[in-house]
């Protein structure tokens, strides 16, 4: 009896080392991503095309923390001649089915800030405030760091030990930019950041590191 559980209790702990080994202690994501913005005081609701690139530790086979950074670009909203660039940096925990597992379901939540530019033409038919700005080029500009948020999920999909395809990520991503000195009409001066519910999606390629 004793040489039964002996043999059990070792089949076990080399399972579970085994286990250990298959999880990459790194991965490296990216991809392509797109963006819904909700609306921003005067500058209306827009899409913005971008990727994503992101850098992923595992702790355990669950576990891991993953470091973001996205860029995204729209070049005339809603034809105003408004152009956008916006950039991400986001930080936080993430929750696998298994990292080792032919296809892993995860969630993660990503703390940080944006980054904007942006720059309207100096013949828009919006107004810019205030009006003794100098525009640039034919283009008034301005530029704002802000607090960001992503709360979701994907799938991973392994296709080798180092490759692994997302063919979707999907997060309620908040913002909380303020419209960037432009107002209608010219005599109103009232700029109140706020929260801006949007959706974002990505797909891509995860280069895994680390498993033996």
């Amino acid at each position: 009896m004793k040489r039964v559980l002996c043999v059990l209790t070792l089949s076990s702990f080399l399972g579970l080392c085994a286990f250990a080994q298959d999880t990459p202690k790194v991965d490296l994501f990216t991809g392509y991503s797109f963006l819904r913005y909700n609306s921003a005081q005067t500058v209306p609701a827009f899409t913005a095309n971008g990727g994503i690139g992101t850098l992923g530790f595992n702790f355990t086979d669950a576990i891991g923390l993953e470091a973001e950074l996205g860029g995204y670009h729209n070049g005339n909203i809603n034809d105003n001649h408004f152009d956008s660039t916006t950039f991400s940096f986001l930080f936080g925990p993430r929750l696998s089915y298994g990292r080792s597992k032919k296809v892993d379901p995860y969630f993660h939540v990503l703390f940080g800030g944006q980054h904007a530019t942006s720059s309207i033409a100096a013949d828009s038919i919006l107004v810019v405030n205030p009006l003794s700005a100098t525009p640039s080029d034919g283009r008034y500009k301005a530029s704002q760091t802000t607090f960001a948020m992503a709360i979701g999920g994907g799938i991973d999909i392994k296709l080798s030990k180092g490759i692994t395809f997302r063919p979707v990520q999907i997060d309620y991503y908040l913002t909380r930019f303020e419209a960037p000195e432009i107002v209608v009409p010219t005599d109103s001066t009232a700029k109140t950041a706020r929260n801006q519910n949007n959706f974002r999606y990505a797909t891509g390629i995860q280069f895994n590191f680390g498993a033996r």
